[in-house]
């Protein structure tokens, strides 16, 4: 396959905001599942990796706000930091994916997939303390927010994902982002 063109990015977009109203509303049948599996992040983080940091970002801002309107999910006080926090790990991972090139996909993959949320987390946090919370945020419930009650999706994230993407790859959905590579492996195993 070629370059995903203007009109399949828009298409895998709008997918990905789909996944981000359905996956919540499954994942929230389980007590505290919504919490726990991140439910919004697989999609936006996958899009950004996909189609690159404008789509990822604009799933990522997208998703919590037709989620919210059409199941009130996340609730409307929430949706501002869930806007902000996801467009950041739509566009940060679209970036890494667009400028790092290390010559193996699964290094470009959790590369962009840790930078991302990592630089979502520090941004939100940071925006979180200065402006949302008025400076009653602290460190423990930054940590306890974005990194203890959430390990479980962030997991099923880092393993999900990469998978999806290689396997959307190896189908001919996605370009092979190293042809040279993807050429020799093929020939071996023939």
């Amino acid at each position: 396959m070629k370059k995903l063109t203007v009109l399949n990015k828009s298409i895998l977009t709008a997918l990905c905001i789909a996944l981000c109203v359905v996956l919540p509303m499954t994942l929230h049948a389980i007590p505290k599942g919504g919490v726990l599996f991140s439910p919004m992040h697989l999609p936006v983080l996958l899009c950004g990796l996909v189609c690159g940091a404008p789509f990822g970002l604009v799933c990522g801002i997208l998703g919590p706000l037709v989620s919210s309107l059409l199941t009130g999910m996340p609730v409307f006080g929430y949706m501002p930091v869930m806007m902000i926090e996801l467009g950041l790990y739509g566009l940060i991972s679209g970036l890494v994916m667009q400028f790092l090139r290390s010559g193996k996909l699964v290094i470009d993959l959790y590369a962009a997939l840790i930078i991302a949320m990592l630089g979502g987390r520090v941004i939100t946090g940071i925006l979180r303390a200065l402006i949302f919370a008025g400076g009653s945020y602290s460190w423990s419930a930054w940590a306890a927010g974005y990194f203890v009650s959430c390990l479980p999706g962030i997991i099923i994230q880092l393993i999900l994902i990469p998978i999806i993407y290689v396997a959307l790859e190896r189908a001919h959905l996605l370009p092979v982002r190293y042809a040279a590579v993807s050429a020799a492996a093929e020939t071996e195993a023939a």
